[in-house]
């Protein structure tokens, strides 16, 4: 049976002016997400996956960007369509984000407490004491010792971990039906973030939440997610589910990530490295833009750019020299 899609994107391609000319960060680019279920998209950076996650919210700076063209489907609804009231009331509602780095997405000068509360009253028209109690029941579900004190405290008076924990309990406040990740748990030390995964896997179990988790962890991708695209220079080059990206593999992309992991009880080597470096969006190479990183490159690479093409039901690669 067909799992539901609770978003599908279609052709998306987000744009940035660049000394007058427009550079494609997102280039065409479709996925969609499953109901219930975690998409990853991974990546080096400056792939496009902070781009990609938002174009889906709409919060492309304009200008210099420019969503181009391309379908947002969610809810029955194209995003791109709808006005800007509309938009902001599935931001932050239907829609939910957890940014990068907690200490600047959280304002300095307000509690943790208003900060929640703003989302109650702002969606759900919580009078200032129904939200301060709303607040401290989202600060308990997202395991905060001692709420009915942590939430009249600032964020500096607060661990890496913990702001973490108060952005997730902002994000899913109005339980919404997606929630996008970018790299939710990049600044945190390894122990912090096995337990700000495991969180967030059981608030997905208990909500029934879709997720977009936005990494260049593969570890991460292994723990939590149940599909994967592989974005490199704005493109994606290999969609799977996670059980087939790790068990067979097929752009040498995806191959060469994979490959550059550390694995436990191997004897101390060279960890392996993908050689060269992301090429500059403004000077892509005519055809196959993984071309002078691949050992796998024929002259056909370097003149026509492959599609993303199915293998099978749930697998697409982008790559002419599939072994």
């Amino acid at each position: 049976m067909q799992e539901e899609n609770v978003l599908s994107v279609e052709n998306l391609v987000t744009s940035f002016n660049i000394s007058g000319r427009d550079v494609n960060a997102v280039d065409d680019c479709s996925f969609s997400v499953k109901k219930g279920k975690t998409l990853g998209i991974v990546g080096e950076s400056g792939c496009g996956k902070s781009v990609t996650s938002l174009s889906l919210m709409r919060l492309i700076p304009t200008p210099p960007g420019k969503i181009k063209s391309g379908k947002i489907i969610f809810g029955g609804k194209n995003l791109l369509d709808i006005s800007e009231a509309e938009m902001r009331s599935v931001r932050g509602n239907k829609i939910s984000m957890i940014f990068q780095e907690p200490m600047t997405s959280l304002n300095p000068v307000y509690t943790i407490g208003n900060q929640i509360a703003e989302v109650f009253m702002l969606h759900k028209g919580s009078s200032r004491k129904e939200a301060r109690n709303l607040s401290i029941e989202m600060l308990r579900q997202v395991r905060i010792s001692s709420p009915e004190k942590r939430i009249d405290e600032y964020p500096h008076q607060l661990s890496g971990g913990m702001r973490q924990r108060v952005m997730i309990a902002i994000a899913i406040a109005c339980k919404p039906s997606l929630l996008i990740a970018d790299e939710p748990t990049t600044a945190l030390d390894v122990t912090i973030q096995a337990q700000i995964l495991a969180l967030m896997n059981n608030l997905q179990k208990e909500n029934g939440m879709s997720t977009i988790l936005i990494t260049h962890d593969f570890g991460v991708v292994a723990e939590t997610c149940d599909d994967v695209a592989v974005m490199y220079a704005g493109k994606i080059v290999e969609k799977a589910t996670t059980k087939d990206i790790f068990s067979n593999p097929k752009h040498p992309y995806t191959i060469g990530l994979l490959n550059s992991i550390p694995k436990l009880g191997e004897k101390k080597q060279r960890l392996n490295t993908i050689s060269g470096i992301v090429p500059s969006l403004s000077k892509l190479p005519k055809g196959c833009r993984f071309q002078d990183r691949c050992s796998r490159v024929t002259e056909q690479c370097k003149s026509i750019e492959p599609e993303l093409l199915s293998l099978k039901e749930d697998k697409k690669v982008a790559c002419f020299n599939i072994s």
